[in-house]
């Protein structure tokens, strides 16, 4: 079972910190994680502001997983999701070749063709179109990390003998997952044996659903010649761990009755109340003392055997001091129970 963290780097312009601060102690939590040994950090990329308030500010995660491959020795180094949509794919075949190589062989690409109808207009781009978009870019970045001159003619690139001048460390490909949402992407991603990452909150009313798009996903895949060492499926879930329930659940949904307002625009705070119950009774807010975390990460994995948790600390404007917290008792309180549970089962 693997564990690892998340950030969409969503920041406030409300004066209680810098922008450069917030960059700061995103590097700072990525090098804690490493330390305490994660498995991976994941970053999403955005682009433009959801309100006059908010922008979740990474439009190039490249740029920060280069810094800190720089600041780590171990630790994943992924993106949950990079756009394919919206840049030019020499480019991001290029950044993300650059940073495999800094990180030697570290980067994990979670790839998607994003979802806000603003940021598409940021670039003047038809979010229809965007499908048949990440379709080419995706197909020219695979031929171009195969070291091999890139011809392609399609619909919206052009590309004539062009090889990249740089090349990731891992072969053939650098590791990857395909963001999945709806249930029909579960079953196309399945029955093509292709790895996804999904947000349970996003795509599911319920745990039991969310184990139907599991094992829709799984049977596909294995039916399809999947590799059953490399299944996984990693799931995002809102988390916050402190010493109490209490105190877990406090911070926990301060922060959420913060974030998710820039979601749902032009809602009064009764709606938001609503809508974080409506998370709670789902169970896709995992706010509690270690021991919660334990029995709900047991519960989600008999269900789902999904073999990959992410947990995602950093949202609402917590503090970097609490994130840590977070952090440091997933570390030492939660995760050696699941490392004892494997080492068990393999003696």
């Amino acid at each position: 079972m693997r564990f690892s963290l998340f950030s969409v780097v969503d920041y406030y312009e409300d004066g209680s910190r810098t922008l450069s601060t917030r960059y700061e102690q995103l590097i700072d939590q990525i090098v804690e994680a490493d330390r305490l040994g994660f498995d991976a950090f994941w970053i999403g990329e955005h682009h433009g502001y959801l309100t006059p308030q908010l922008v979740l500010a990474c439009p190039n995660p490249a740029i920060v997983l280069s810094a800190a491959a720089q600041r780590t020795q171990r630790i994943g180094l992924n993106t949950a999701i990079a756009n394919l949509s919206l840049r030019h794919p020499m480019l991001l075949a290029e950044d993300y070749a650059l940073v495999d190589i800094l990180s030697k062989g570290r980067l994990g690409l979670g790839i998607g063709r994003g979802s806000y109808p603003h940021e598409f207009a940021a670039f003047g781009q038809d979010r229809e179109k965007s499908r048949d978009r990440f379709e080419e870019s995706w197909q020219i970045i695979k031929q171009a990390w195969s070291g091999e001159p890139v011809t392609f003619h399609g619909r919206y690139y052009q590309v004539d003998g062009v090889k990249l001048n740089v090349q990731p460390v891992q072969k053939p490909l650098p590791r990857f997952w395909l963001s999945a949402m709806r249930e029909e992407s579960f079953v196309a991603l399945g029955r093509a044996a292709q790895p996804i990452i999904a947000m349970p909150h996003l795509s599911a009313e319920s745990l039991q659903m969310m184990a139907k798009l599991a094992l829709v996903y799984k049977q596909g895949y294995f039916e399809a010649g999947g590799d059953a060492s490399n299944h996984e499926l990693p799931l995002v879930f809102f988390t916050c761990v402190a010493p109490t329930r209490t105190e877990a659940q406090d911070l926990g949904r301060e922060a959420m009755l913060r974030f998710i307002p820039h979601q749902h625009h032009d809602v009064d705070i009764r709606h938001v109340q609503q809508e974080v119950h409506k998370l709670e009774e789902r169970n896709q807010l995992w706010f509690g003392a270690p021991d919660d975390l334990i029995q709900i990460i047991e519960q989600h994995q008999a269900e789902l055997d999904n073999r990959h948790f992410v947990f995602w600390l950093d949202f609402g404007g917590i503090p970097s001091v609490t994130v840590q917290q977070s952090m440091q008792l997933l570390a030492e309180e939660v995760i050696p129970h699941f490392r004892v549970e494997e080492k068990c089962r393999s003696l």
